[in-house]
């Protein structure tokens, strides 16, 4: 997290997980669910259901697509809705399309957002 963010970022995020009495981490996830989910913050970090396979809140999620150019052949990368890599106006896939997507080998996660955190089953 801590190459994610300037140090004045860190401190402000810091102190807001402080005042949540939660660890920086947590709370920005929290934030990102929130900011996916337009869920209240406190409902951002419920539990799926038991039997839910995945987080029911992302089924309609939205997941951006970036391509890269690489050794003649092209790289595409899946995003979540509040990664700062996409640069808008890229192509995007349902959740159902995204998980498809990566679990084929067709595009990989970004290295910066980790959206397959979100694309798995709930344990």
């Amino acid at each position: 997290m801590e190459q994610l963010f300037s140090h004045d970022e860190l401190a402000l995020i810091t102190a807001a997980a402080d005042e949540a009495g939660m660890p920086p981490r947590e709370w920005v996830r929290s934030a990102v669910l929130q900011y996916l989910t337009d869920d209240p913050f406190e409902e951002a970090e419920a539990p799926a259901p038991a039997r839910a396979p995945y987080r029911a809140d992302l089924e309609n999620a939205v997941w951006p697509v970036t391509s890269h150019r690489r050794s003649g052949s092209t790289l595409f990368e899946v995003h979540h809705a509040g990664c700062w890599v996409p640069k808008g106006d890229e192509e995007t896939l349902s959740t159902a399309q995204a998980r498809e997507e990566l679990l084929a080998g067709n595009a990989r996660p970004c290295d910066a957002c980790l959206p397959q955190r979100f694309l798995t089953p709930v344990a």
